[in-house]
């Protein structure tokens, strides 16, 4: 592994070289495939995780069946942080939703980069706060708004990073109900309710946006 490589992943952008060097010194290089559990809520954190590409699946089980996705992460979006600052177990679970490639850096080597790199330490903490404000908006958004607003404001969220035009993404009704935390039925009912005002369409496991300015105001985004 070279620097080069590190230098394409955005959490690892601002380091300088001999920072990038450091990293790649401890920094280790694991695949899995699709649909394999990086770890499970409760297991003992041990290691540090940055996906280098694919698309990972954080989530909690409630109950034997009810889950509840709280995102999916993309490449130069880290994880496994929380039980390596005190928390001691996994506080959720991690799935691999597409073969991928994570870096993995062991808890030792991670508590030494948040002592001695302080931009590292600083992308850490922002990333923190922005978790941290999207769960309090969720909170709000499962009190407040309905779920054809917060269908809408799900499908916003998960394809913003989308640049097709129009804006496509693959993900079926269990995936989107499971990121509500709620079930199919209701999913399937407000997305055909989407569909029928033309503001979507959805057609077997792929959703394309078709009126983004409907979409935001359905799900009561100003901007």
């Amino acid at each position: 592994m070279t620097v080069s490589i590190l230098k394409h992943v955005p959490f690892f952008s601002g380091l300088n070289k001999t920072e990038l060097n450091k990293i790649l010194a401890i920094a280790g290089i694991k695949k899995y495939a699709a649909d394999q559990m990086v770890f499970a809520k409760e297991d003992l954190g041990n290691n540090f995780f940055v996906v280098k590409s694919g698309r990972i699946k954080i989530f909690t089980t409630v109950g034997s069946d009810k889950k509840k996705t709280f995102a999916f992460l993309k490449k130069g979006d880290f994880f496994g942080e929380m039980s390596l600052l005190g928390c001691k177990t996994r506080s959720a679970s991690a799935q691999a939703a597409e073969e991928s490639e994570l870096f993995v850096i062991s808890k030792k080597n991670f508590k030494r980069l948040i002592l001695e790199n302080p931009e590292f330490t600083l992308k850490v903490l922002h990333t923190l706060a922005e978790r941290l404000s999207k769960c309090n908006k969720d909170i709000e958004s499962m009190l407040f708004h309905n779920i054809l607003g917060r269908l809408a404001d799900a499908i916003l969220e998960l394809s913003k990073d989308k640049h097709t035009s129009p804006v496509k993404m693959a993900i079926d009704q269990n995936e989107l109900a499971q990121y509500l935390g709620t079930t199919r039925v209701p999913v399937c009912r407000a997305i055909n309710t989407l569909k029928r005002s033309g503001v979507i369409d959805y057609h077997r496991g792929e959703l394309i946006i078709l009126n983004a300015a409907r979409l935001r105001s359905i799900s009561g985004k100003t901007n």
